[in-house]
């Protein structure tokens, strides 16, 4: 009767075990990661030492819960040069099926700026790229996501109309 009954708690031991697997499987294989992607690179100041700009990102949470996004790091690339490298703690509620805007506040030198100004005036525009990784909480736990984003800056969008 012993072994009956240590067997029987074995296997429904057992079965727990991979019922909640099973269900921590399901449950991730429903998440489906954020999509972010840059919108705009907005100039806040620029001054001798350097200057301010906003990153602009448009993230989408595509899941049916909200999440939150809790770190945010980045690096902005114009051209081939690395203009700032950062990270964003303040945590962004993601709400479920919605886009939601990012800013990131970013500080870069006046060594920077004028590499930039240097190809603008030669190619006439700048390529740039904000890549980076978003740090989300979710109902299935924590977890890092990479993200990049490409757009092109002309000349002609910095001159007033």
């Amino acid at each position: 009767m012993k072994s009956f009954i240590r067997t029987t708690a074995i296997i429904a031991a057992a079965g727990v075990v991979m019922l909640s697997a099973g269900c921590a499987t399901l449950g991730r294989q429903a998440f489906r990661a954020p999509t972010v992607e840059l919108r705009d690179i907005r100039i806040r100041g620029i001054g001798l030492d350097g200057g301010t700009l906003d990153l602009v990102l448009d993230v989408f949470n595509p899941n049916e819960f909200r999440m939150d996004a809790t770190r945010l790091t980045y690096t902005l690339v114009a051209d081939t040069t690395v203009v700032a490298t950062g990270a964003v703690t303040k945590r962004v509620t993601l709400l479920n099926r919605a886009r939601s805007e990012v800013l990131l506040p970013v500080s870069f030198s006046m060594k920077e700026l004028m590499g930039v100004a240097q190809v603008m005036l030669k190619k006439g525009s700048v390529d740039y790229t904000v890549k980076g990784e978003v740090t989300l909480d979710s109902p299935f736990g924590s977890m890092t996501r990479p993200f990049e984003g490409k757009a092109r800056l002309d000349n002609s969008q910095l001159m007033p109309r």
